[in-house]
């Protein structure tokens, strides 16, 4: 009888389980492009347009690249391997005064129209 009610139960936990599911744990991969700026040059632009609208940042080293951390768990990595030059932002908490950030990716680091890589939402 209780192997009964734990295989009939199981379903059920799972379905509770899946309405807790935050689509947006982790590092979600907004968007991912391929270009032939260097890395240096891709972090002076970010950084002008964090100027612009008077966003604090912090620059920590990553192998090949930076990662920018722009509070509310918004996060751009910038990398050099293989040849490449990859931007990656990994989206957090949005409101009015980060919005640009997104912008900010397209200006600074446009998608190479050869590139295999595609953008993903």
């Amino acid at each position: 009888m209780r192997k009964l009610a734990a295989a009939l139960a199981l379903p059920m936990f799972i379905a509770a389980c899946g309405q807790f599911h935050n689509e947006d744990a982790g590092q979600p991969e907004v968007e991912k492009s391929s270009t032939d700026n260097k890395v240096n040059s891709i972090v002076q632009c970010i950084a002008d347009e964090a100027k612009k609208h008077d966003a604090k940042f912090q620059q920590t080293a990553i192998p090949q690249g930076a990662m920018l951390e722009f509070g509310d768990s918004n996060v751009i990595k910038i990398r050099y391997d293989n040849g490449e030059t990859t931007y990656r932002y990994y989206p957090g908490v949005r409101h009015a005064s980060n919005l640009w950030i997104e912008g900010a990716g397209k200006k600074c680091a446009p998608s190479d129209p050869t590139s295999q890589d595609t953008p993903q939402k």
